[in-house]
């Protein structure tokens, strides 16, 4: 969990964060000493909805965010350009 902190440039806690959510919603199982894996009967499409979901979620909460502090429509329309286009 560490390397995959480091990769991504977050804390180890918000990863373990993540995968303690992954495995309480049923995507993912954990292995101890294996690793962690997609839940059996997980199907890609289950899997996408999850995501979307999540997706969804977090763009409600970060919008509400946006208007609360008097960014225009058109300015967070450019933030997402900008960030989509970006290299991971």
């Amino acid at each position: 969990m560490r390397k995959f902190a480091k990769r991504l440039s977050v804390s180890t806690i918000s990863v373990q964060r993540a995968y303690t959510e992954l495995q309480k919603d049923g995507i993912i199982e954990c292995y101890e000493g294996k690793g962690s894996f997609v839940a059996a009967g997980v199907s890609k499409s289950s899997l996408k909805d999850y995501l979307l979901r999540e997706v969804e979620e977090k763009t409600k909460r970060n919008i509400k965010i946006a208007k609360q502090n008097g960014v225009k429509l058109t300015e967070l329309q450019e933030f997402i350009k900008v960030f989509w286009n970006e290299k991971d």
